[in-house]
């Protein structure tokens, strides 16, 4: 089918970049919440992203006027009723989530989408909640969405592959890239991502180390373009914890957020949105014995961010070249956990992970993967072959 109008149910920031997005791409949106005022100031905060762009000269005043005279804002259901494709993107909470997308099944035409922006939540079970769960689907933003070209198309398991294949169409529309995956708490990228900041947590208790030393050990390192604990300032602490929660209940222990988080969104410092989280302000300049120090985390980090991204190929999630090419543009990413582990040689990694798993238990154990790459010879970029294939000057 073809999508020629968006509705976006929820107005904080992302819906409202949400529904940026798609009216930079000019396709007529609406956005709805139930709030008036805070619909006036999605108007605003659309407005103002319009007008960065023309600030900068990426776009015609004329051109800017056009595509917002094609924004709506509601506070009821009605304009839904010529909507092709709903996303919801209301808070994290599987009972709000699924009382949305049961009044969207009541509103919309019988043919038409839902999406959830979800980061981490059952689509299943949002799908199950209409009369049209072969039309749902995840349609994961990345943070900030008119930046972030990633988006996860997630399949439950009702989801159609017509529902999928749309969705894939919709995002290179907007000029995002499409990574499809099928459901899992957390998806693709925030089960990985979660899964190295978790270990960054452990960490920084177990040696008492500053925030800052780790911050800057990781990106002198460039294991990653930001800090753990700078990202986790920028995401709001109380997203992460309950993404951390989320998985740890769906994974088990190699989840567990920590007591450093967990101390202070009780606080009510959640980060750069509240002004104080890890940091407050700019984030100090660390000693660098302490940093010297905190390089010993970025091996850990990076081979738990690979026995991660080893468990999804082991249950299917996704192929290795989605995986890393998911982390690169979702998480920014040098280089891909698998291909990360190509260069480094598989059996290398294997041994090392054998060396964790005995000091620090299961949250190390070696992936069904690689055990079976290891033992089929294929070791990595040097042998030609692993979990991707290289090939071979002169070959």
């Amino acid at each position: 089918m073809y999508v020629e109008s968006v509705g976006v149910v929820g107005g904080g920031t992302m819906g409202g970049d949400i529904a940026t997005v798609f009216l930079l791409a000019g396709i007529p949106t609406v956005v709805r919440d139930v709030d008036a005022d805070r619909l006036e100031k999605v108007r605003q905060h659309i407005e103002g992203r319009f007008s960065e762009r023309t600030r900068r000269g990426r776009l015609s005043t004329p051109e800017a006027e056009r595509r917002l005279a094609v924004l709506q804002l509601t506070t009821g259901w009605e304009p839904f009723q010529h909507v092709d494709l709903a996303i919801e993107a209301v808070p994290e909470n599987m009972s709000l989530k699924r009382a949305v997308l049961s009044e969207l099944d009541r509103a919309l035409p019988p043919l038409s989408l839902i999406a959830s922006n979800t980061s981490a939540l059952s689509i299943t079970e949002m799908g199950r909640a209409t009369n049209r769960p072969a039309r749902v689907a995840g349609f994961h933003f990345f943070f900030p969405a008119t930046v972030m070209r990633l988006i996860e198309i997630v399949s439950g398991e009702d989801t159609a592959p017509d529902t999928a294949l749309t969705l894939v169409r919709v995002a290179e529309e907007i000029h995002k890239l499409p990574v499809r995956v099928k459901e899992c708490p957390g998806f693709v990228v925030n089960r990985v991502l979660m899964r190295s900041l978790t270990e960054v947590f452990r960490f920084q208790e177990a040696t008492g180390l500053p925030p800052a030393a780790i911050d800057r050990a990781v990106v002198e390192s460039r294991a990653a373009p930001m800090g753990p604990f700078q990202l986790c300032d920028a995401l709001g602490l109380d997203v992460a914890l309950d993404v951390g929660r989320t998985l740890e209940h769906a994974y088990g222990e190699r989840f567990r957020p920590g007591a450093l988080i967990m101390e202070r969104v009780q606080a009510g410092r959640l980060g750069q949105k509240t002004g104080s989280g890890f940091y407050e302000g700019q984030m100090p300049d660390p000693d660098p014995a302490e940093v010297d120090r905190a390089r010993d985390l970025v091996r850990l980090q990076q081979l738990a961010a690979f026995t991660e991204a080893g468990r999804l190929v082991d249950d299917g999630i996704a192929s290795p070249h989605d995986i890393d090419l998911a982390l690169r543009a979702g998480a920014g990413l040098p280089l891909g956990p698998l291909a990360w582990a190509d260069g480094e040689g598989l059996d290398t990694v294997k041994e090392e992970l054998h060396v964790l798993q005995d000091r620090y238990g299961e949250r190390f154990s070696v992936p069904s993967s690689l055990d079976r790459l290891v033992g089929s010879g294929s070791l990595g970029s040097g042998s030609g072959r692993g979990y991707h294939v290289y090939r071979r000057v002169g070959s």
